[in-house]
């Protein structure tokens, strides 16, 4: 599939192919417990789930002490506590909804199944907000109103956080991401990298059949709408030319477009 690399209604740039890599760096990804017997999610990476049907678990991978959920397709997921809200650490992967009926998109990156497990799947806003929820049991897409407590528990100043566009000051986006490498016009404190583990990654965005600003930007649905074609998403933004890679974006986007998705816990 032909990637072709953009901002959004800012940028053009030339054609090229995207790969399963943060800015050129290699991507080190844990293997999710996948294999369900009895109720007990079993693997290597991410701690062992155990439960019965759709439960929740203690897993060892961010922290000995945050949750492991599994979706309705036995996709599992690391979790991570920020403020006074537990969020998936990782893309939504699934393509089911609770009821086990089929979403209408939930694309992997480039077609490229490499990409699965670092960027999961990008999904337009009318299966985000699908009364027949996309979410694990007992998890919700976030709201814009939720993106909004995440802001304010990493510091985003309450004056900024209704606003729209760019926000954030101190490079307090970096807390939130994966990678963030240094570039010739900047340095970043490394310590500060993924400082709340949540692990955002650039998976990019789908419009039509076209992929787009994949490792330039990760885009995140919320559930709320913001007009009758448009709903509230959230940008980080990784490129080295890019200016607002210490900021959080708060924006309106058309709810055909596909982007990433995290849930937090109801």
């Amino acid at each position: 599939m032909k990637t072709v690399i953009l901002t959004i209604g800012i940028f053009m740039f030339t054609p090229v192919l995207s790969t399963a890599s943060d800015n050129g760096n290699e991507l080190n990804v844990a293997q999710p417990a996948t294999h369900v017997t009895n109720g007990v999610a079993k693997g290597t990476g991410m701690g062992v789930a155990k439960g019965t049907g759709m439960g929740v678990a203690r897993g060892s991978g961010l922290d000995a002490d945050q949750e492991v959920v599994q979706d309705s397709q036995g996709n599992t997921y690391q979790t991570v506590q920020i403020g006074g809200q537990i969020w998936l650490a990782e893309n939504l992967r699934t393509t089911t909804f609770q009821d086990g009926t089929t979403v209408n998109t939930g694309f992997i990156p480039d077609d490229d199944e490499k990409n699965l497990l670092p960027y999961g799947r990008l999904y337009d806003w009318h299966d985000v907000v699908d009364e027949r929820n996309i979410c694990p049991p007992g998890w919700r897409v976030a709201s814009d109103n939720d993106w909004k407590a995440l802001e304010r528990a990493i510091g985003i100043a309450e004056p900024e956080v209704n606003k729209e566009g760019w926000r954030g000051q101190n490079d307090i986006a970096i807390t939130l991401k994966a990678h963030q490498p240094n570039t010739v016009f900047k340095e970043f404190d490394q310590s500060q990298v993924n400082k709340y583990q949540f692990s955002a990654r650039p998976a990019g965005v789908k419009l039509a059949n076209w992929y787009l600003t994949q490792g330039m930007y990760s885009e995140f649905w919320t559930s709320s709408s913001a007009a009758k074609k448009e709903a509230y998403a959230r940008t980080l933004a990784y490129s080295w030319w890019n200016s607002h890679k210490g900021e959080i974006r708060r924006t309106p986007l058309k709810k055909s477009y596909m982007l990433s998705v995290r849930c937090v816990k109801n």
